[in-house]
């Protein structure tokens, strides 16, 4: 290797480990974090996944920390795999604060090296490269997820979605390895987030039926998408076998359903005062991501000359609109299959990733009339800047909704574990569509909680207890340390005197380990086998 390109790699590694400093370290000045509701349900589940893997286990599917300890199952509903990120530094690490920060660190390393892979196949400009990387890495609806929405799954999905995209461009352009961008890209989604891969999957959808209309459609991209596809299952058969374990086994309570589209005036509001809040209402790009596609929107419009980058900006204003309430939308079609989106918002990812790849291909085509160097330290210093101060300014803002915790190593566990977020997601449900636990109140005490049991109190003589028993979940039921006989689809039901102790457990079942193992490998073998299939790109 030439000194010149080794002294390029080091710079751009130095580049990458900069910008997530900058993308990560403002929301941890003060030494703790702003958590909100979806913050404290995923970190209590990366918690209790932690603390199985210490044990040397896998953790069971359902949930005895956290989640009102009523036996949910968000192990087996919401994927973790991607969530291992989060979870091995919290293994190895006693302060979980320092913990979290490696977590957030390593997520943004992973979404600007999966950026860098996408652009460097778009361009061989370095500092066009950088600049997409940058638009994808500090807009604000990223910092939004990560943030102040805490939405650490669909953070992951978003991590990954430049590896789709990266796969799609490589098919479309006759690129066998393409196949692997894709499989490894759309597989990781899964396991990280079920709406974003559907999100994903539509919009690959939709990129194939333009294909169809303009007629670029081949028997071979069709074979290219195909045999992704089967690559993707062995990635994802751990998350999917545990969603049909228990889907297909229970009546189970779905999310809530819903469309709450963006107000365009309180999100240009909102970008002009750099907000990140997480009001759906205002969920938005930043000013400057804003200003961008407004410009290659307008120019794509009225520019005469062809340019591959036009069908990217298009989609991006496309879908853009779509967030926003201008469209009036039928009363009912929040209740349809399309009320799974919940807000319209979630479609900015989409935007961001169309938007990068249109800002990369537009200055490849005009890098005649653009002084990139300059752009690119403009961009840089202005994005930072923003990133800085959006951050900051949502950290240091306290009680801004009655749902806040300000996490930190004192009070960690504790305020991850509080009985409020989540008890009811995954629910069992009786014929009537109702939670069988219903307006039920507590009997119990929780003495002791760990990541496959828990141990309870009873505090009044009852013949049933507020805790969910799942089909297809192995438990263990004690009381008074004596084995007991159980119903499972339904709660607890056994009758209990006051005083006494009832304790759950539950375990991780073989073929979880075997699953688990699956996709482990497929993922370790796709990711070496792109690196060494680089000659077929």
């Amino acid at each position: 290797m030439k000194r010149s390109n080794l002294i390029s790699k080091i710079m751009l590694a130095l580049f990458f480990l900069v910008l997530a400093f900058i993308s990560t370290y403002p929301a941890f000045i003060g030494h703790f974090f702003k958590l909100t509701m979806d913050g404290q349900i995923h970190l209590i589940r990366f918690e209790s996944v932690a603390d199985a893997i210490k044990n040397k286990e896998l953790p069971p599917i359902v949930n005895f920390m956290g989640y009102g300890n009523v036996g949910e199952v968000f192990n087996g509903m919401y994927p973790w795999l991607s969530g291992l990120i989060f979870i091995i530094p919290r293994v190895l690490l006693n302060s979980p604060m320092h913990a979290l920060f490696i977590g957030f660190y390593l997520l943004n390393i992973l979404t600007i090296l999966n950026t860098y892979l996408l652009v460097r196949k778009l361009s061989n400009n370095h500092y066009i490269r950088l600049m997409g990387v940058i638009l994808y890495q500090l807009n604000a609806y990223h910092l939004t997820l990560m943030y102040s929405r805490n939405a650490l799954g669909e953070a992951l999905a978003y991590a990954f979605l430049p590896l789709t995209m990266l796969g799609c461009y490589l098919i479309w352009n006759n690129k066998k390895i393409g196949i692997l961008y894709l499989a490894l890209g759309m597989g990781m989604i899964i396991n990280s987030h079920m709406i974003s891969s559907i999100l994903a999957f539509l919009l690959i959808i939709v990129a194939e039926i333009y294909s169809i209309f303009t007629r670029k459609l081949s028997l071979k991209e069709i074979g290219y998408f195909t045999s992704a596809g089967i690559l993707t299952i062995p990635i994802i058969i751990f998350t999917v076998a545990n969603i049909a374990n228990i889907s297909l086994q229970n009546r189970i309570a779905t999310t809530w359903r819903g469309i709450n589209s963006i107000d365009m005036w309180e999100s240009l509001k909102a970008m002009l005062q750099n907000n990140i809040a997480d009001k759906s209402i205002i969920f938005n790009i930043g000013i400057i991501c804003f200003v961008l596609l407004c410009i290659l929107l307008v120019t794509s419009i009225v520019s005469k000359a062809n340019g591959s980058w036009k069908k990217y900006i298009l989609g991006a204003g496309i879908i853009y609109i779509l967030t926003l309430n201008i469209i009036p939308l039928p009363a009912s079609l929040p209740q349809t299959p399309v009320g799974i989106i919940q807000f319209t918002g979630r479609l900015l990812s989409i935007v961001m990733i169309l938007l990068t790849v249109s800002c990369v291909l537009f200055l490849k085509e005009n890098s005649n009339k653009v002084n990139t160097k300059s752009s690119f330290i403009f961009l840089f210093m202005i994005m930072s800047l923003l990133t800085v101060g959006s951050v900051r300014t949502y950290h240091n803002t306290v009680n801004d909704d009655p749902i806040r915790y300000y996490i930190n190593n004192d009070n960690y566990v504790g305020e991850i574990s509080k009985l409020t977020e989540g008890d009811m997601d995954y629910a069992l449900i009786g014929k009537n569509k109702q939670v069988i636990i219903g307006k039920m109140s507590h009997r119990y005490t929780v003495s002791k909680t760990s990541y496959n049991s828990i141990i309870l109190k009873v505090d009044k003589k009852a013949n049933q207890v507020p805790f969910f028993l799942y089909k297809g979940i192995p438990y263990e039921v004690r009381v008074n340390d004596k084995n007991t006989k159980i119903k499972v689809g339904s709660i607890l039901k056994l009758k209990v005197e006051r005083g006494d102790i009832i304790q759950i457990n539950s375990k991780a079942t073989w073929w979880n380990y075997v699953t688990f193992i699956i996709s482990t490998i497929a993922i370790l073998i796709i990711s070496i086998s792109i690196v060494f299939c680089r000659g077929l790109e």
